[in-house]
């Protein structure tokens, strides 16, 4: 019970008692996740020419590293051979030509995440969901609805886990408006804010946000995140490395609680403030994982991150 003095005997015995800090332990443990999915893009975008071959090997360095996931996208690229891999080779054949060599080294150690935007027609887009060869794939709302709705009805009929894929806060609008509120996107909902990057033209497919300094960076992370909870608090939220700020992104995701995807399919840049190239992909993944351990956290396995977005493990 509080006791009950009058108001001067109340102050005097303040000022007697008077203690500046409380202790310590009335401070609640904050609502941070000890364990971070933390997945890798490992496409060189920003090379000249890459090979199968060289996929396979950025893979395995970073699963091996313990990374739960690879993104693999060959969007605009080409191989030693000068063949587009978006366009000269069938999508399940490129994918296999990576996956095989994974599968039989790794086994179900990590989540294969395809990009499924490539192909002559609708069904050669959605052929690697149809032939089983990912877990999770990326898809953005502000792609055409002809092409975007159909895709995620059709990853979602596959038993592949859609990756909404939102480069700024209008995208998170356009996923709840077209996939969320017609009940086409099934919980959870699993998001990837790949924000930051420069854009070439005033209006694309996918528009971007212009982040130049720590405050942009900020700002946009909080607002789109703030948006996503709105829509569901519960959803799965991971940002990507992109453009000249680097880890300074995947920094602030970490510390907020949230999941990471590295890898230098969106930047070559180490640091935001120096012209100094990442390595590779298994220097990134080794700096984030560092990053994560500086903030309590710990990386998650392949089934961690399967339970996370809604999928059965695989042993």
């Amino acid at each position: 019970m509080v006791e009950k003095l009058s108001l001067w005997e109340a102050a005097k015995r303040e000022m007697e008692e008077y203690q500046f800090i409380a202790g310590a332990e009335l401070q609640p443990k904050w609502d941070v996740s000890e364990k971070i999915a933390i997945n890798a893009a490992v496409s060189g975008r920003f090379e000249s020419t890459t090979s199968l071959a060289e996929y396979v090997d950025a893979a395995s360095s970073v699963i091996e590293a313990g990374a739960c996931g690879v993104h693999i996208d060959f969007s605009f690229m080409t191989d030693e051979k000068g063949r587009r891999l978006d366009r000269d080779i069938p999508p399940t054949e490129a994918y296999a030509a990576v996956l095989e060599p994974l599968r039989a080294r790794f086994g179900n150690d990590f989540v294969p995440n395809l990009n499924v935007l490539n192909g002559s027609s609708f069904d050669e887009c959605v052929s690697p969901a149809r032939a089983g060869q990912c877990e999770v794939a990326p898809c953005a709302p502000g792609h055409p609805d002809a092409f975007m709705v159909p895709a995620i009805t059709e990853l979602e009929a596959a038993g592949v886990k859609p990756e909404l894929a939102v480069h700024s806060s209008g995208e998170i609008e356009l996923a709840k408006r077209k996939l969320i509120d017609t009940g086409i996107l099934k919980k959870p909902y699993n998001w990837l804010i790949l924000y930051g990057l420069p854009f070439n033209v005033g209006r694309t497919l996918v528009s971007g946000t212009w982040v130049s300094n720590a405050q942009d960076m900020t700002k946009h992370l909080f607002l789109m995140v703030d948006q996503i909870r709105q829509i569901d608090p519960t959803s799965v939220i991971s940002v990507c490395a992109a453009g000249r700020a680097t880890l300074y992104m995947t920094t602030l995701a970490t510390m907020m609680g949230l999941h990471i995807r590295i890898g230098t399919e969106d930047t070559p840049w180490k640091y935001p403030n120096s012209d100094e190239r990442l390595k590779d992909n298994l220097e990134m993944f080794t700096m984030a994982c560092d990053i994560a351990a500086l903030h309590g956290r710990k990386p998650a396995s392949a089934n961690d991150y399967r339970a996370l977005v809604g999928k059965p493990p695989r042993n």
